[in-house]
C-alpha cells in the first residue's frame, strides 16, 4: 500500500539507549516524544507510525503499541472522518469558502486598514502562501522586521490557532492601545499562520497525522518536511533529517527544492527579519540556535537566554488544566532533538535572525490522556494557551527594536566568560572582536592567551572568542578587552573544581573516568536511593565570599533526560550563610556532548560563604570543571603590593617523600591548597573545612611521583586571602 493512502498512528516502543534512538531516526522513524522509561531501564519512544514502518520495525526485534488516546479525542477522530471540516468548532481547514483560513485571512485583511495580506508563492497543488502584515503597508530599512510563523508540519493545528489567534490580537488590541500603537508603528510585523497549505488541508480530508507537504516523490510516496528542507545544514546527517522519500522527516532532493521554502526564503531576503518565532507542537519548549549538533552553543546564547528565559525561569507558563508541568523547557534546539534543514538554525545562520521554535505544550491535560498533535477542539484551552504564550511573543516583538539591549526573563543580554577551563571561552559584543585575553595565573604569572572565534562566527550580538585547550586550568583571573571603547571584562576565580583529585572536599557523585577536563568527572545515573528516596547529590564545601559580589557559576555538563519528562531534571542548589537551599539553575533535555553552563548567583549577594549542590532528580547527570567567580580586577593591575602573609614548609628543596606547609588559619570558610607547575597545570590539591593552617603533601600526582623540579603552592586561607610560595622539590 503506498504510504500517501495508509494512515498514521501514534505508536510507542521501547530503546535501551540514546544511542539506538539516533539509530532508529536515522531508518527515518517519525519520532515525537522520547523519555526515560518509568521501569526496565531505557527510554520509552512515541512516533507517528504507518503500517510498514511498524512492520519494519518489527523485524528488527522492536516490539510496538499503538498510544490510546483520551476519549474525547478518539470521538473527534471518527466525527473528521465522518464530516471533515465540519466536524470541529474551533479548528478551520484550508480551502473552506466560509471558514477556511484563506477565506477568513482575505476577510479579516479586508475590514482593518491596518492589516495587509501579501501572497508570496504557491504551493506544490496550487494554494497560496499567505503572510498578513500589520502596520504600515510599506516597507522601510528604519523599522525592524519580526516574522511569526506556524504550521510547518501539517498535523499541528494547535500552532495554526496560536498564529491566527496573536495576528488578531495585535490588530485589534494591541493596535488600540498609543504604546501597543507606536511599537507596531515602529516595526513591520508579519504573521504566516499555515506554511504548508496542502498539507494542513490533508490532515483534515484524509490523514489527521500528515507532517509533510503534497509533493509527489516518484516512487509512491508523498511529501517533503518543510522543517528539513531550508538551506541551513541541510542533510548534514542522517538522523536529523531523512533521505527517504517515505519518512516522515524525508528533506527533499536538494535545499530548498520546494515551492513553500522557496517563498519563505525569498520573503526572506526581501524583509530580512530581525526577530521571528516559529510555532510548533507539542514539546512544550523554547528552542533557540544551534540545533543541528550536539553540545553546539551560538554565539548569542545572552541574547536567546534574556528573551527566552532559562529552564528554571523560562519566558513561558503552562496553565492548562490538568497538565503535568507549569512552565516550559527553555533551551538550544539539539536539547530536544539534533535536526537539520529547519527554520530556526537557517534563518540565524543566513540572516542572524533572533530565531526561536516554540513547542506549544499539547501532550497531555484531557484528563490526563494523552493526545500528543490532537489537541482538544476547545475554545477555553486554545484561549489559556494563546494567553500563556502571549507575553514571550510581545517580547521578542519588543526586542527586536534593539536586540544589543534586550532583556526579558533571563535578564539582560550581556557579555561573559563562559569558561576559564579547560579552554578560555569568552562572549563579547560583535565590536569586540578583536579583543585580547589574558589569564593570571596562580603563580603569579600574567599570561595572554591566542584566542579565535570558534566555527559559527559572529553571531547577531555576540562573538565566542576560544583559547587554546590547555594552560587555563591555573587561571586565577581572566580578563578580556579591546581597544572598541567598552570596560574590559574581568572575572577572578574564586574556587575551582574537577574530579581529578579524591581528596577534595566534595561528596556525592561517583569519579568516573573521562570528561570535560582532565581524565575524571563527577557522574550518577540518577537512580534514588535508601527510604525514603533520595536523589543522589554533589555537594561542594563551603567557600568563603565575603566582600563578593556579582558571583557566578561556570561548569560543564552532559546529561540524558528528555524535554517531554521535565520531572526528570537536574537542579542546581545554592545555601548562603547555611541558610535554605534555594534552586539556581534547571536542565533537561538530552545534552549527550559537554556544553558549558553559566549561572548568576544573585541569592549569594552579602553572603560570607555559600555551599552548591547538583541534584539528579531522575536523570543521570555529569559534572567537571566547575569554576566560581567575581568581578575582579586586582590581579592584573600593574605595581599591586606583593606582601601576603608566608607559607612554611618542613623542607625546600624537598628531597624525602612528603612536605608539610603551614600558614596561620584565618575566617570560617574552608581553606583551598593547590600545587601547580611552573606553566600552570595542577599537579595536587585539597579542600580543607575547617581551615587547619596545615597540610601534608605527598609529592606525588595522581599516585605517581612527580618529577624534580620548581612548584608554585597556592593556598586560599578561610578568610578567601590568597598566599603563594615556590617549592621545589630535588628526589
Amino acid at each position: 500500500m503506498p504510504l500517501a493512502a495508509q494512515e498514521l498512528y501514534p505508536t510507542s516502543f521501547t530503546v535501551a539507549s540514546h544511542a539506538v534512538l539516533d539509530s532508529v531516526r536515522r531508518l527515518g522513524i517519525d519520532v515525537v516524544e522520547y523519555a526515560p522509561a518509568e521501569t526496565g531501564g531505557g527510554l520509552r519512544v512515541v512516533a507517528v507510525l504507518g503500517a510498514d514502518e511498524e512492520r519494519a520495525l518489527a523485524a528488527r526485534g522492536v516490539t510496538t503499541q499503538r498510544v490510546v488516546l483520551s476519549a474525547a479525542a478518539r470521538l473527534l477522530e471518527s466525527r473528521r472522518i465522518a464530516l471533515g471540516a465540519r466536524a470541529f468548532t474551533v479548528f478551520r481547514d484550508y480551502d473552506d469558502s466560509t471558514r477556511g483560513i484563506n477565506a477568513w485571512l482575505r476577510a479579516f485583511a479586508a475590514a482593518r486598514p491596518g492589516v495587509t495580506l501579501d501572497s508570496i508563492g504557491a504551493t506544490v497543488e496550487g494554494r497560496p502562501l499567505l503572510v498578513a502584515k500589520i502596520g504600515a503597508a510599506d516597507d522601510t530599512p528604519a523599522r525592524p522586521n519580526v516574522f511569526f510563523v506556524a504550521t510547518y508540519h501539517a498535523r499541528e493545528w494547535a500552532s495554526t490557532e496560536m498564529a491566527l489567534r496573536l495576528l488578531a490580537w495585535l490588530a485589534d488590541s494591541l493596535a488600540a492601545t498609543p504604546a501597543g500603537a507606536a511599537l507596531l508603528a515602529a516595526r513591520d510585523v508579519w504573521v504566516m499562520p499555515v506554511a504548508n497549505p496542502d498539507g494542513y488541508q490533508y490532515t483534515f480530508s484524509t490523514t489527521r497525522l500528515w507532517r509533510k507537504n503534497r509533493r509527489p516523490n516518484g516512487n509512491g510516496s508523498y511529501g517533503v518536511d518543510l522543517n528539513r528542507n531550508h538551506a541551513g545544514f541541510f542533510g548534514r546527517d542522517d538522523a536529523g533529517s531523512s533521505p527517504m522519500p517515505g519518512s516522515g522527516t524525508y528533506r527533499g532532493t536538494a535545499p530548498e527544492s520546494e515551492p513553500e521554502t522557496q517563498a519563505i526564503a525569498a520573503f526572506h531576503r526581501a524583509h530580512r527579519p530581525d526577530a521571528a518565532v516559529s510555532y510548533h507542537t507539542y514539546a512544550g519548549a523554547i528552542l533557540y540556535p544551534w540545533g543541528h549538533e550536539n553540545g553546539a552553543l551560538a554565539p548569542d546564547q545572552p541574547l536567546f537566554r534574556a528573551l527566552a528565559g532559562t529552564a528554571l525561569a523560562p519566558a513561558i507558563p503552562d496553565r492548562l488544566p490538568g497538565s503535568t508541568r507549569a512552565r516550559y523547557s527553555a533551551a538550544p534546539g539539539w536539547q530536544l532533538y539534533p535536526t537539520n534543514g529547519d527554520y530556526n538554525d537557517w534563518a540565524y545562520a543566513e540572516f542572524r535572525t533572533a530565531a526561536f521554535t516554540v513547542e506549544l505544550t499539547a501532550g497531555c491535560c484531557d484528563g490526563g490522556a494523552w493526545y500528543g498533535f490532537e489537541f482538544p477542539d476547545e475554545e477555553a484551552m486554545l484561549a489559556q494557551l494563546f494567553r500563556d504564550n502571549l507575553a514571550f511573543a510581545l517580547g521578542v516583538l519588543e526586542g527586536a527594536g534593539s536586540l544589543e539591549a534586550a532583556t526579558g526573563p533571563g535578564g539582560p543580554a550581556l557579555p561573559q566568560f563562559e569558561a576559564l577551563w579547560p579552554a578560555v571561552r569568552v562572549l563579547v559584543p560583535n565590536a569586540e572582536v578583536s579583543a585580547t585575553v589574558q589569564l593570571a595565573l596562580d603563580t603569579g604569572v600574567l599570561r595572554t592567551v591566542a584566542v579565535t572565534s570558534d566555527w559559527e562566527g559572529r553571531g547577531r550580538v555576540f562573538t565566542r572568542l576560544v583559547g587554546a585547550a590547555s594552560g587555563s586550568s591555573g587561571a586565577r583571573a581572566a580578563r578580556a578587552g579591546s581597544d572598541a571603547g567598552s570596560p574590559d571584562l574581568v572575572r577572578e576565580a574564586l574556587a575551582r573544581a574537577g574530579a581529578e583529585s579524591e581528596s577534595m572536599a566534595w561528596s556525592g557523585f561517583t569519579r568516573a573516568p573521562g570528561g570535560a577536563e582532565g581524565s575524571w568527572h563527577w557522574w550518577t545515573d540518577g537512580a534514588c536511593a535508601g527510604t525514603p528516596c533520595a536523589a543522589p547529590v554533589l555537594a561542594s564545601p563551603r567557600i568563603g565570599v565575603a566582600g563578593r559580589s556579582g558571583l557566578m557559576l561556570h561548569f560543564w555538563t552532559q546529561h540524558s533526560g528528555s524535554l517531554f519528562a521535565s520531572a526528570k531534571r537536574g537542579v542546581v542548589e545554592l545555601r548562603a550563610d547555611r541558610g535554605a537551599w534555594v534552586p539556581v539553575a534547571e536542565v533537561t533535555g538530552s545534552a549527550p556532548a559537554w556544553y558549558p553552563l553559566v549561572v548568576p548567583l544573585e541569592g549569594a549577594a552579602g553572603a560570607d560563604s555559600i555551599e552548591l549542590r547538583w541534584v539528579a532528580d531522575g536523570m543521570g547527570w555529569k559534572i567537571d570543571a566547575i569554576t566560581l567567580t567575581a568581578p575582579g580586577g586586582g590581579l592584573f593591575t600593574a605595581g599591586r603590593s606583593a606582601t601576603e602573609p608566608a607559607i612554611e614548609v618542613s623542607q625546600n628543596p624537598v628531597r624525602s617523600g612528603s612536605v608539610t606547609l603551614r600558614w596561620a588559619p584565618a575566617g570560617s570558610g574552608p581553606a583551598q591548597v593547590f600545587i601547580y607547575s611552573l606553566f600552570g597545570t595542577p599537579v595536587a590539591g585539597a579542600t580543607l573545612l575547617p581551615d587547619p593552617g596545615r597540610w601534608m603533601w605527598d609529592v606525588r600526582t595522581r599516585g605517581l611521583p612527580v618529577a624534580n623540579g620548581a612548584y608554585i603552592v597556592v593556598v586560599t586561607r578561610g578568610d578567601g586571602r590568597r598566599i603563594r610560595r615556590r617549592l621545589i622539590v630535588a628526589h
